[in-house]
């Protein structure tokens, strides 16, 4: 991937920073809520390396298992006593379903992921998240109202251990990164009725840089950068014509897949914030209002190149080319410009099957 800076004076780099927040639970218990009791340790850690992924195509999958290798004790939480009571489970996904993969989860553009937790007495043993409430059959859990402490007798193993499976959707080029990721919950209850707010395990895949052999190096790894001099500022200067400046992309593709001949390859630029007032243009910002500017990008055959779409390339071979843009600034109809510098900032991306 390279940087395009389109700019009218000094360019500049923009870093995004994701925030990811968890939903608050209540505080309030429940009758019959379980929760794990304190020194065990039930948050297990999912990790990926780049020697995992030995298949870099759709479909392929790679299977982490995860075991406490201990059992782990749960506390009860009752206002009404509790005798030979069963314990049922819930878990929960974190992370929305895959529209891709039936039992998946969707954990990024590259990657769905299915969560199987390992429950004792269930009919199947492994129950993919999400699931239940389900029993574990055995009739031999007490809580008593008012006592000192209810740890339940028989130590637990259910939530201890699992799998969890990535499967690619699509070829990963150069390399992703994976943000430290909740994915399960698992809940416990004495009886059937509400679960709590506390989990009895989580599961959450660690942050890591994944890289791969197959690499689409554009621009020879450097920013490309478009100054447009002094331009107008009314609409009817700025109207996508005027200005243009040449933006040549050059894109080489090797290694991994691309080692047994030509791929399709396509290519796209990625921004966050298109123009607001239209979004088949960059947007720029400013030291002052920049609402009513944009970038417009074009083909070689005077086609607009649409900001996150990926387009076929003609005239690459042996996986090698070049993407001849033209870029221009473009006003809203009706609109004057206030004076000062302008930019915008862009990334463009590969993608191939």
């Amino acid at each position: 991937m390279a940087l395009l800076n389109v700019i009218r004076r000094n360019s500049h780099a923009i870093c995004v920073f994701a925030l990811s927040m968890l939903p608050l639970g209540a505080w309030a218990k429940v009758d019959g809520e379980l929760t794990p009791v304190s020194g065990y340790n039930t948050n297990y850690l999912i990790s990926l390396s780049n020697q995992d992924i030995t298949d870099n195509s759709p479909g392929g999958q790679v299977t982490q298992s995860f075991d406490l290798n201990q059992n782990y004790k749960a506390e009860a939480y009752c206002t009404t006593q509790y005798n030979a009571q069963p314990v049922y489970y819930l878990s929960t996904a974190s992370l929305p379903p895959s529209p891709l993969n039936p039992g998946y989860l969707s954990l990024n553009e590259y990657m769905d992921v299915k969560i199987t937790i390992h429950i004792v007495g269930s009919n199947n043993g492994e129950l993919a998240v999400p699931f239940g409430p389900v029993s574990n059959n055995l009739m031999q859990n007490y809580c008593v109202p008012g006592a000192a402490s209810n740890i339940l007798l028989n130590v637990f193993n259910s939530g201890s251990k699992g799998n969890v499976t990535f499967k690619l959707k699509k070829k990963i080029i150069n390399g992703i990164t994976l943000v430290g990721t909740e994915v399960a919950r698992l809940y416990g209850r004495l009886g059937p009725g509400t679960m709590g707010s506390t989990p009895l395990a989580t599961v959450t895949i660690q942050s890591a840089i994944i890289t791969v052999p197959d690499k689409c190096v554009i621009n020879d790894g450097q920013p490309i950068n478009v100054d447009f001099g002094e331009v107008g500022n009314s609409s009817t200067k700025l109207n996508g014509v005027n200005y243009a400046q040449n933006v040549p992309i050059k894109v080489q593709c090797q290694g991994g897949s691309f080692a047994t001949g030509n791929l399709a390859i396509k290519l796209g630029i990625q921004q966050a914030n298109p123009a607001s007032f239209n979004r088949d243009y960059l947007g720029t910002t400013g030291r002052v209002d920049r609402s009513n500017l944009g970038i417009v990008l074009k083909d070689r055959s005077g086609n607009t190149v649409v900001p996150n779409t990926f387009y076929d390339i003609p005239g690459f071979d042996e996986n090698r080319g070049e993407w001849n843009l033209t870029a221009a600034p473009i006003a809203k109809a009706g609109t004057m410009i206030p004076e000062g510098d302008f930019n915008a900032s862009a990334t463009v991306i590969a993608q191939f099957q």
